[in-house]
């Protein structure tokens, strides 16, 4: 398989796993079925095994994917929601010093 063929396919393969993901998120429903991220896992650790693509390169399209679906980088959304858990816990209450539509624009 030729690398650009392969990375075709994998961002194919993250974009469909992201949109499922961002889908259920909207629902409100938690529970992605895990199997197709064990397999888009497993696709690209066999092109990192079979010398196709390198893990920087695999780290860099999953990034692009994940941007181009959620509009915010991963470590951004995974701020976010861990500051949501936090806000729903009880522990943070800072968050409602801020005015409800500057909280929207930060998104």
């Amino acid at each position: 398989m030729e690398k650009e063929s392969f990375k075709q396919e994998c961002t194919r393969q993250l974009l469909n796993y992201f949109e499922l993901l961002n889908y259920f998120e909207l629902l409100k429903k938690n529970k992605l079925n895990t199997g197709l991220k064990h397999r888009v896992q497993g696709f690209i650790n066999a092109g990192e095994f079979l010398g196709i693509i390198t893990r920087s390169e695999a780290i860099s399209l999953m990034d692009e994917t994940h941007f181009s679906v959620f509009g915010i980088t991963n470590e951004q959304r995974t701020a976010r929601k861990a500051e949501i858990k936090a806000v729903r816990s009880g522990h943070e209450d800072s968050i409602f010093d801020i005015p409800a539509i500057e909280r929207l624009v930060k998104r």
